[in-house]
């Protein structure tokens, strides 16, 4: 185990803001993990897991602890049952998300191909329960493999990683300690190609039409229409500065900074009957599988004052995305006040209060 001392967090997530860690290791297998955790129990340190560094926010004082980069690598295919048309695969939590997509994309399998260009680690995509364009993680989690403090492994199945709207039991509570080692897919080789998504799917249909001439030597229809929604996901998401580009400074951010709010009935019509009082015209509402209503916290965003670009500070709204904060020289503080400021304007404005996604170090 090699461990440094005085890291600066900011180079590790994709805010860019942030002090620096008291001590700062890189895992890759099991036995440095238990290595790490001892340590951090010994000296009596708190300690973080950390993945890409994309979900998460750093305070400017930085971290008195140990933090853990997850760096379990590898991708292997343990099964594949041609009747069914499914493929079990295997990822080690520490690969980046978006290699197990194209290692997906480039074996024809299907089931995660609207997650293209979403940054992080395998590991932290079932915490989050990320999602994407009509898609969710965990409807490919088969199971997982986790490590706890204590010494022990286990294997959760998706059942027992209690998923819900970007959330899992691994998020709070006594089942936050457990550390994600592997993720297991169960993905299809033979499934219908589709985008449930409106914006998506017109996207993807032009680009099929200009793309009829390029289909390569030995590609089936199948695998052409994989990797052309695979590459229009990520068209979208770079238009949205939503894929991490040092050429765009309007990536330095976590992308998606708050949840989308879910509505029980009363608490929808309590909203709608707001809207009418401030003679607004409703938003596009989104049914979930509950029977509650998903409606866009973008729209909530900009409706409460904050505009495409806002800035304060040195950090602000993304210029292409509302529910994107970017930082353009500010500081963490900064951050947490406009953060803050948002989530009193739509709450005064609309009785919603906002959720934030990202992890907040120390918090």
């Amino acid at each position: 185990m090699l461990l440094e001392e005085n890291v600066l967090l900011s180079d590790w997530t994709s805010f860019r803001l942030g002090g620096r860690a008291k001590y700062f290791v890189r895992v890759s297998e099991k036995d440095e993990l238990w290595e790490a955790i001892a340590f951090a129990q010994k000296e009596n340190l708190p300690y973080f897991i950390l993945g890409g560094g994309s979900n998460t926010i750093v305070p400017d004082s930085g971290f008195s602890g140990l933090v853990i980069k997850m760096e379990f690598s590898g991708i292997r295919i343990l099964s594949e049952d041609p009747s069914e048309g499914t493929v079990l695969v295997e990822a080690g939590a520490g690969v980046p998300w978006e290699n197990f997509v194209k290692f997906t994309i480039e074996h024809s399998y299907s089931g995660v191909e609207c997650l293209s260009g979403i940054p992080g680690t395998v590991g932290a995509t079932p915490i989050q329960n990320v999602g994407a364009y009509g898609q969710d993680v965990s409807e490919t989690i088969l199971s997982l493999e986790a490590a706890h403090p204590s010494g022990s492994l286990r294997t959760f199945s998706h059942q027992e990683c209690g998923f819900s709207y970007r959330n899992s039991r691994f998020k709070s509570g006594e089942w936050k300690d457990w550390i994600i080692l592997s993720v297991t897919f169960r993905l299809s080789t033979k499934q219908e190609i589709i985008a449930k998504y409106p914006e998506l799917r017109k996207a993807w249909e032009t680009a099929k039409q200009e793309k009829k001439s390029e289909n390569l030597s030995g590609q089936t229809e199948r695998d052409s229409d994989l990797r052309e929604l695979s590459e229009t996901v990520i068209s979208l998401r770079k238009k949205k500065s939503m894929v991490i580009d040092p050429k765009d400074p309007e990536s330095i951010s976590a992308g998606s900074f708050f949840t989308n709010p879910i509505l029980t009935q009363n608490e929808l019509d309590h909203f709608t009957n707001r809207l009418k009082e401030l003679n607004l015209q409703p938003p596009q509402f989104f049914p979930d599988s509950e029977g509650k209503t998903k409606i866009p916290a973008a729209w909530l965003i900009e409706n409460s004052g904050f505009n495409k670009g806002y800035t304060v500070n040195g950090v602000g709204i993304s210029k292409s995305h509302s529910l994107a904060l970017v930082n353009r020289g500010g500081t963490t503080e900064a951050l947490l006040s406009l953060m803050g400021s948002i989530l009193q304007k739509v709450e005064e404005k609309f009785g919603i209060k906002l959720e934030r996604e990202p992890i907040l170090l120390g918090s």
